[in-house]
Parts: C-alpha cells; structure tokens; sequence
C-alpha cells in the first residue's frame, strides 16, 4: 500500500475531531520555523501554550461576551450568581473591565476547563485583582451592610467550545490554502505557499489587523511537511 502524503495526513487529522488540536498545532510550529513563518508559528504557540498577557493582541475569536456576577450576603439575606453592570464595579475598574471577556489561556486549559462540564451550568471565572475590587465594593456598601463575597464573569461552556472550534477551522483553511496554491502532484508546499496561505486564513488581532509575514529568505525551497512518528508498542528486538 503506497504512504500517504503527510499534507494528506495533516488534513485527516484536522478533520478528525478526536485528534486534539494541540497536537495539530505542535506540527504548525514545526512547519512554520522550516517555512520561516514567524506569524504561523508565533499564533500556534501562544494557542498551545496561552497568551502572554491580557494586553498581547488577541485573534478577535478569543474575545467572548460573558456577564458579570457576583456572590454577596448581608444579615438577612444571601445572593448567589447575581449579574451586575460592570458600571457597579467600582471606578477603578471601569476603563479595564467589561461584558468582554479576553480568553488568554491555552487550548489545553480551555479543554480541561469544558471536559465534564454540566452545559447547563455556567463557568465562574474570577476577574482580575477580583479579591481587592469584592473589598471595595463592600466598603462602598458598608452603609447597607452588604458583603461582596466575590465577582466572576458567568461563562457558558459552548462559548470556550467555539474557540476550539475556530482554532481548527483556521488550521482547515490553511490546508486549503496550501492545496489551492500547489500545482497538482506537489506533495510538498514551498516557503512561498506557506506564507501565501498564512496570509488568507485571516488570523486578525484585536483592532482586526491581519498579522503581517516576513519575506522569506528562499521563497521557492520545498518545505517538508512534519509527520507524527508511529511509535511501537512492543519493544524493538
């Protein structure tokens, strides 16, 4: 039975549902430093691995819309999962935190997060420096006896689902991109194709910019597609 290509089995794979996406992506990485791609590269790490900050320009994917909660009680009554207007935060907060919520963290985090999760209930994830803000709101409400226990955005499982969702589909429209590009019986892209298609899977930034490559230094070298070694279960003798 003849091999098959490994841009073939690259496209298997991401089609396949049961591969995880990180180990697709650790294969772009590769790809994208043979192709000289830093872009390519530089967005499949920070998926893999997390964005380094809520500041560091994010694909416009990873920013959802999620209401703010909070959990509070005072001496006759106990409030759980109650939304709040980011207006009711206190001013320090307003200029920085909002309904939009910045999604930093990896692939693998937003899967462990989503894994055995009920759909029907609601992820809590804390806002930033969210133990010093609940303080302030307590001391604002101090009159009224109103304790601010803690305040979260309230985040629907489907919503980090679809961030998977795009992260694969990008890495299906760069397999696309790279076939619409290569003659017919290329079995491997070149440097040029490789960054011809990283400029069409439209991977944009937070004001929308599409990220920008860098001309490569042979722009028509053959690029060897990386493949997944199969390892053997059974010892080598």
């Amino acid at each position: 039975m003849p091999k098959q290509p490994p841009l073939d089995k690259f496209e298997q794979d991401v089609l396949d549902e049961s591969v995880p996406i990180q180990q697709l992506l650790r294969l772009v990485i590769v790809l994208g430093g043979r192709a000289f791609s830093e872009p390519l590269r530089s967005w499949a790490r920070n998926e893999l691995q997390g964005y380094p900050s809520p500041d560091a320009p994010l694909p416009t994917y990873r920013t959802i819309s999620a209401p703010l909660q909070a959990d509070s009680h005072s001496r006759f009554w106990q409030g759980r999962n109650e939304t709040i207007s980011a207006l009711d935060l206190p001013d320090i907060a307003h200029d920085l935190i909002s309904e939009q919520l910045p999604v930093t963290f990896s692939v693998g985090k937003i899967q462990n997060l989503i894994a055995g999760q009920d759909p029907h209930t609601p992820l809590k994830l804390g806002l930033p420096g969210g133990a010093e803000l609940a303080r302030l709101m307590t001391s604002e409400r101090s009159g009224h006896g109103v304790v601010v226990e803690r305040i979260y955005w309230s985040v629907h499982a489907s919503a980090l689902h679809d961030i998977l969702e795009q992260v694969r589909n990008r890495l299906l429209e760069f397999v696309a991109e790279l076939r619409a590009t290569m003659e017919p019986g290329e079995q491997e892209p070149t440097v040029g194709q490789v960054h011809q298609a990283v400029q069409t899977i439209n991977i944009t930034v937070g004001d929308y910019s599409p990220v920008h490559v860098i001309a490569p230094h042979r722009h028509s070298a053959p690029v060897s597609f990386p493949t997944r070694s199969r390892h053997r279960w059974w010892p080598q003798r």
